[in-house]
């Protein structure tokens, strides 16, 4: 679990990472297996209680486990473009950080990439990043879902763009399909601030009831499909996925008066930088409060992005321990 985005300022953009990797395990909890038994004792009338494996398994959730730090999820792609990663931190054996430096110099030697438009060059690192979860689908039986938010600083218009590619959950069967595509980008409304993270807490602070639609609708849209029993054969490639990161055109447009997100002010570069960190701390600082084990924290990294380029801001280099 990890938080990671993106905060558009008038005269550029501030990222912000953190560097936690949590690793995940299959656990059932000591609560739910006590009222898992007590519900058999209690059904069987004080008879012999029978358990079967497979009621037993199903009790198993996939959950936290343990944190460690460091793994980087900041990355500079060229002079004027950051990309930040949430989900998986390897693909293939290799690093996600090691993915998008590899892919970065691949890109980088045709000539004229710079020159591309931001969408163009978007779709070509989804095309290179999709043969890498191909390649890990051939050795692996499936592949965990990783964001990654391309944001990219236009000196000529003086503009942000940003927007994510996402590496799609998904099992080994699927890459018979000779059209398999693990990889979508999903475009962003204009928004000033593009963040993703597992909690997501911040998110939910600034996006409200409008966030929780998002993330259940594709739950929506399954539920409707299985309730007509409408052939999957018939729902085109993606369109679940494409609703979700278009449900926001559905709202009445009265609506965004009240979305916090949307009424974010013209930020200057400092409030940028200062108002990633504040939702950062959100997440950090949240955790105190729950039972599950911190997943966001560890060196936090920020950069900016403006008409002198990629700048680091914080996390970017080796200091002074304390009290040395």
């Amino acid at each position: 679990m990890t938080f990671i985005a993106s905060v558009i300022a008038k005269d550029g953009v501030a990222i912000i990472a953190d560097s936690l990797v949590t690793s995940m395990n299959q656990v059932v909890e000591w609560k739910e297996f006590a009222a898992f038994l007590k519900n058999k004792i209690d059904n069987s009338g004080g008879q012999n209680v029978s358990l079967n494996p497979v009621d037993i398994l199903n009790l198993f959730n996939k959950k936290p486990s343990h944190t460690k730090d460091f793994e980087d999820k900041l990355f500079q792609y060229d002079k004027y473009t950051a990309i930040t990663t949430a989900g998986a931190a390897y693909i293939n054996g290799k690093s996600v950080g090691k993915i998008v430096i590899e892919i970065s110099k691949e890109l980088s030697k045709i000539k004229g990439h710079l020159n591309k438009t931001f969408e163009r060059r978007v779709k070509e690192f989804s095309e290179k990043l999709n043969e890498y979860t191909k390649k890990h689908l051939e050795k692996n039986q499936s592949i965990q879902g990783t964001t990654f938010i391309f944001t990219s600083f236009d000196k000529l218009s003086n503009k942000t763009k940003i927007c994510k590619v996402n590496v799609e959950p998904n099992d080994s069967k699927k890459i018979k399909d000779l059209n398999f595509n693990c990889v979508n980008i999903a475009t962003n409304a204009d928004v000033k601030i593009v963040c993703d993270g597992q909690n997501r807490i911040s998110e939910r602070i600034l996006l409200g009831e409008f966030e929780f639609f998002h993330d259940v609708a594709p739950r929506i849209v399954r539920k409707v499909i299985d309730d007509l029993k409408i052939d999957s054969n018939n729902i085109p490639a993606n369109y679940i996925q494409d609703f979700a990161n278009t449900s926001y055109s559905i709202w009445p447009v009265k609506y965004f008066d009240d979305v916090k997100m949307y009424k974010i002010a013209e930020l200057s570069l400092q409030q940028a930088v200062d108002l990633a960190a504040l939702l950062m701390r959100i997440e950090i600082n949240f955790q105190k409060y729950t039972e599950n084990i911190p997943t966001v924290g560890g060196v936090i990294k920020i950069a900016v992005i403006n008409n002198e380029g990629f700048q680091w801001i914080n996390g970017n280099e080796i200091v002074r321990p304390e009290g040395l």
